[in-house]
C-alpha cells in the first residue's frame, strides 16, 4: 500500500512517532513518503538542521516553511507534495502544528492521530497559548474532525484535551470518539541481554547486590526529582539510583549537590543525555525504572523487561494491565522497590512488544482492503 504520512516535523535523530510509524510501515512492505518541512523545532536546535538518516524505505519529502512560530509550522506545497505521492492511505500527525492542514479533505482514506495530552495546554491556557491556538490551530482541528475518514488517539487523554480547547460541538464530537494506539518501542532496538546487562553494569561500577533505579529523561524542575531523594536515603544501601539526562545546566548542578549532600555520591550516578542507540545498554544495567512524569523513555524501558514506577497520570493509564509490569505512585518520597521483582525479563518484554511495540500500533491504523 502507498502510504503518505503528513507531519509539521519529520527529525529521524530524535525519533517521535511520525518517524516510528514511517519505519514500521516500510518494514512491513508499504511504501511510505513523508511530507514534512525543513524546520528543526526550538527544543531540539542543538541538532543545528541535522535531521539524522530517514528509515530504510522512507521517502521524505521537505518543503520550506514561510512561517515558523513556536511549534507551528506553515508551508506552501503541501497539497500538491501529498497528491503528487499518490497515497492509499494518508495519516497525519500534529495538528496543533498547523502545517497538516491542506491535506486534509482531499477525498483519498485519511487517519487523523491526535496527541494532545493535559501538558499541551494546561489546566488554565496562558492568554499567548489561547491566542495561538485560534489564529493558527483552531481551523486545523476543526478540518480534521470534519474532513477525516479516522480519528485515533494516541494518549488515553488526547480527546478529551483537545475537546476542552475546541469547546461547543467539537467537545462533543472528539468525547465520541474512541480509536486508540500507544506510543511504542522497536523489539530490536530495546531488549533483555544478560552478557549486555553484566557487561554495562561492571562499566558503571555496579556490583551483583546492588539494586539499580533507572530515571531517563531530559533533567529540569518539572520533573520534581528531588520528591524523590527521601525515598532513596531511606531504601537499603545497596538501591542505587541512575539518572539520565542532565545538560550540565545550572538546574542540574544544584541537583547533584542536593543528591551529594543527601544521599552521598556512591548511592547515585548523574549522566547526560546519552545517544538513541546508547539507551538499550543502560536499561539492560538497570533493575528498575522510575519516572515522575510521562516520557516515551518510559515504554523504551519496559521495552528490555524493566517494571516502571508511574505517576498517576490519565496520559499513562493504559501502561500497567498487571503487577510485573510496574505500580502507579501517588507519593514518590515512600517507593515500594522490594514489592516490584521480575524473574524473568524476557518473558515480560515479551509481554510488553506484544502490546505496544511500533509494528503493533501500524498495523492497527492500516486501512483495511
Amino acid at each position: 500500500m502507498k502510504i503518505t504520512i503528513v507531519c509539521g516535523h519529520f527529525i529521524p535523530a530524535m525519533g517521535y512517532i511520525e518517524v516510528h510509524l514511517a519505519r514500521a510501515f516500510a518494514e512491513m512492505g508499504h511504501q511510505v513518503t513523508v511530507v514534512t518541512s525543513t524546520a528543526i523545532p526550538s527544543y531540539v536546535s542543538h541538532l543545528h538542521q541535522n535531521f539524522g538518516t530517514p528509515p530504510s524505505g522512507v521517502e521524505v519529502i521537505r518543503l520550506k516553511p514561510k512561517l515558523t512560530l513556536g511549534q507551528v509550522v506553515i508551508a506552501d506545497g503541501v497539497r500538491e507534495a501529498v497528491l503528487d505521492s499518490n497515497p492509499e492511505q494518508i495519516i497525519v500527525i500534529g495538528l496543533g502544528k498547523a502545517f497538516p492542514k491542506p491535506a486534509l479533505g482531499l477525498e483519498i482514506h485519511t487517519t487523523v492521530l491526535f496527541g494532545d495530552n493535559a501538558a499541551s495546554y494546561g489546566d488554565s491556557p496562558s492568554g499567548k497559548t489561547r491566542l495561538l491556538f485560534e489564529v493558527f490551530k483552531r481551523g486545523t482541528y476543526q478540518k480534521a474532525i470534519e474532513k477525516a475518514d479516522r480519528l485515533v488517539a494516541y494518549t488515553p487523554e488526547s480527546f478529551e484535551a483537545a475537546g476542552k480547547m475546541l469547546g461547543g460541538k467539537w467537545t462533543k464530537k472528539l468525547a465520541e470518539q474512541k480509536d486508540f494506539i500507544s506510543l511504542g518501542f522497536h523489539p530490536d532496538e530495546f531488549f533483555f541481554d544478560k552478557k549486555l546487562r553484566e557487561e554495562k553494569r561492571v562499566e558503571l561500577g555496579f556490583s551483583d547486590e546492588d539494586r539499580v533505579v533507572i530515571t531517563a529523561t531530559r533533567l529540569n524542575p518539572e520533573k520534581n526529582l528531588e520528591a524523590v531523594i527521601p525515598t532513596f536515603k531511606n531504601a537499603e544501601y545497596n538501591v542505587k539510583w541512575l539518572l539520565l539526562g542532565s545538560a550540565d545546566d545550572e538546574y542540574a548542578r544544584e541537583l547533584k549537590s542536593k543528591l551529594n549532600e543527601r544521599l552521598g555520591a556512591d548511592r547515585f550516578t548523574l549522566l547526560s543525555h546519552q545517544k538513541r542507540e546508547d539507551l538499550n545498554a543502560f536499561y539492560n544495567a538497570a533493575d528498575l525504572a522510575l519516572f515522575t512524569t510521562p516520557a516515551i523513555s518510559i515504554i523504551e524501558a519496559m521495552g528490555t523487561g524493566l517494571p516502571v514506577f508511574l505517576p498517576p497520570e490519565k496520559s499513562l493509564s493504559h501502561l500497567i494491565s498487571a503487577d510485573a509490569q510496574g505500580v502507579f505512585i501517588d507519593d514518590f518520597a515512600d517507593l515500594p522497590f522490594e514489592d516490584l521483582q521480575v524473574n524473568d525479563r524476557k518473558e515480560l518484554l515479551q509481554k510488553n512488544a506484544d502490546l505496544f511495540s511500533w509494528q503493533k500500533q501500524a498495523e492497527a491504523l492500516l486501512l483495511s482492503r
